[in-house]
């Protein structure tokens, strides 16, 4: 009988159809991707499967991830194929808004108990209390039995009204001391109860994914899922560390990359292998389409018509004005003969017009915003040294390096950290840089350029015979000296008026050190005198100008 019964399992298993269920994933977050802004996750899970069609089922994942970016691959021993997928939001309990109430409610029980107990102890201070005055009233009652004779002399009813007088005490303390816990015990759970009312239950979105598979036999596969996120980004952050020339070196930068990830989505990624693209996946994929400009006039143009017209071409005409950029400098330390800890660098790669970072090891990064700093690459650039000055406004000669970004990645704009032979002199900011390009960066003022700007002429007059004008002649003398052991390129810069009225003419006097550059910058009037400086040696610099204007014409001028 047991034969036949064998014998019937297995023919009935045998004609048994494919095997189809609905299999919850044991994933977790393998790899993240992280862009400037937004992010590409990659969970995996690693299941077994049985011969026919399965649902393989990811649940908890963000509810804000893009469902349009999600996509599944993976590897298997056998044949397996990925039909399609499916996604949808749900809307589950909310974990945290839960534990925050369960929280709460054994706050107000712990609270109460504690009141319930302080209860039955000003209870039992009060029987206490009663009995003691029922035992001292009755010292001073007649005897109950005739015969009977209570004396108490002076000390005995001392000590009586010591001993009674010190228990009340304590009673009514114990007393006083449980109701103004009380008290406070009542405030704490008034708060509390206002919390918890304000802790109604949640429900958080929740996307589930849903993978349609089919296998033809039994195998297992790792499933990997990705999808993207915008709750993320990360921003470079550069430290640029100058070390002065001497006799035998030049100067140089070392340029260290910095990157500080964040995010704030709805899962933690716990032990990573974490990548950082300087692709940016949002905003324009294409130039703009620029429209047709046509301008027509309605009826007879006018004179005001034709001169708003010039002045509006002229507008879309003219340059825009160069942004500038306001530096600090900084410094780097030098001289240590002990061995400097090591850190972790990026590993780089360019893939086609992007540069990615993967991050040594593995990485953490939790979901409350809170910034990871990681280190990304270190290089060390020719560092080419000037100074610039204006001493019109300010005294100071301001020192200036110029470099040439190497490699194959760009640079994208950020905070950099300035240090200057070691020591730490601002913050400035790096542009957008590819490789080839230059880019200067200021490390604040340099002590051994001394500049003076002094007047030497200032005459306000008229002049002319048949007619007169009025006349402002300026003249100053800048002084420069170089106080390093090493030759210095020096930019001094000062202005002189322009005149926007054809009656009025600015001339330079005569003896003058020409400029090298007139409207420096693009900046009408502005001049700058550029030169080397040798070691230990000066310079001076002439400037000075003659303004003429008719002397019934009044105008304004600042000039100094």
């Amino acid at each position: 009988m047991r034969m036949r019964l064998a014998l019937v399992l297995l023919v009935s298993t045998a004609f048994t159809p494919a095997f189809a269920a609905d299999i919850a994933a044991i994933s977790h977050i393998d790899a993240v991707t992280v862009f400037p802004s937004g992010a590409e996750v990659t969970r995996v899970a690693e299941q077994k499967l049985e011969a026919g069609d399965h649902s393989l089922i990811f649940e908890g994942l963000p509810g804000d991830l893009q469902p349009e970016t999600i996509r599944v691959e993976g590897t298997s021993e056998g044949n397996i194929e990925i039909g399609s997928v499916d996604s949808k939001l749900v809307y589950v309990p909310s974990t945290e808004t839960d534990a925050r109430r369960k929280t709460i409610t054994g706050e107000i029980e712990t609270l109460q108990d504690e009141r319930a107990v302080l209860d039955q102890t000003i209870a039992d201070a009060e029987y206490q209390k009663s009995l003691m005055q029922q035992l001292a009233s009755g010292a001073f009652t007649q005897p109950t039995k005739e015969g009977e004779v209570k004396s108490f002399g002076a000390q005995d009813l001392g000590s009586l009204l010591e001993l009674v007088g010190g228990k009340l005490q304590i009673f009514s303390k114990t007393i006083l001391d449980s109701k103004v816990r009380q008290r406070a015990i009542d405030a704490t759970v008034q708060d509390l109860q206002t919390a918890l009312n304000e802790l109604a239950p949640q429900e958080q979105a929740r996307t589930v994914v849903t993978v349609h598979l089919a296998a033809p036999a039994v195998s297992s596969g790792v499933f990997r899922l990705k999808y993207r996120i915008a709750a993320a980004g990360w921003r470079p952050i550069y430290d640029a560390r100058l070390t002065s020339p001497d006799k035998t070196t030049q100067a140089r930068i070392e340029l260290v990359r910095r990157a500080e990830v964040m995010q704030s989505t709805t899962e933690s990624w716990s032990d990573v292998a974490l990548t950082l693209s300087t692709a940016r996946p949002v905003g324009s994929t294409a130039a703009p389409d620029l429209e047709p400009y046509r301008i027509a006039f309605q009826g007879e143009p006018t004179r005001r018509d034709v001169g708003g017209l010039q002045d509006g071409l002229a507008k879309m005409d003219a340059p825009k004005p160069a942004s500038t950029m306001a530096l600090d400098g900084a410094l780097e330390e030098k001289g240590k003969k002990e061995n400097m800890i090591v850190q972790a660098q990026a590993e780089v790669q360019v893939a086609g017009f992007q540069a990615l970072y993967g991050i040594a090891g593995r990485v953490s990064i939790d979901n409350t915003g809170t910034a990871k700093k990681v280190r990304i690459s270190t290089d060390t650039l020719d560092a080419k040294l000037s100074a610039r000055a204006v001493p019109k406004l300010d005294p100071n000669a301001y020192l200036t390096a110029s470099f040439t970004l190497k490699g194959e990645t760009p640079l994208l704009p950020g905070v950099v950290m300035l240090y200057r032979d070691g020591v730490f002199m601002g913050q400035g900011a790096i542009p957008m840089l590819s490789p080839g390009e230059e880019t200067r960066l200021g490390f604040g003022a340099d002590d051994l350029i001394k500049v003076q700007r002094a007047e030497v002429k200032r005459l306000s007059g008229e002049e002319g015979i048949i007619t007169t004008s009025n006349v402002d002649t300026r003249a100053y003398d800048i002084a420069v000296k170089n106080l390093h052991d090493f030759a210095v390129p020096v930019t001094i810069l000062d202005q002189m008026p322009v005149s926007a009225i054809e009656d009025i003419t600015v001339e330079t006097l005569a003896g003058m050190t020409p400029p090298t550059v007139k409207d420096f910058d693009k900046k009408p009037g502005v001049l700058a005198w550029s030169f080397d400086l040798d070691a230990k040696a000066g310079k001076l610099i002439k400037h000075g100008f003659k303004v003429t204007m008719p002397q019934n014409l009044r105008v304004g001028m600042n000039i100094n």
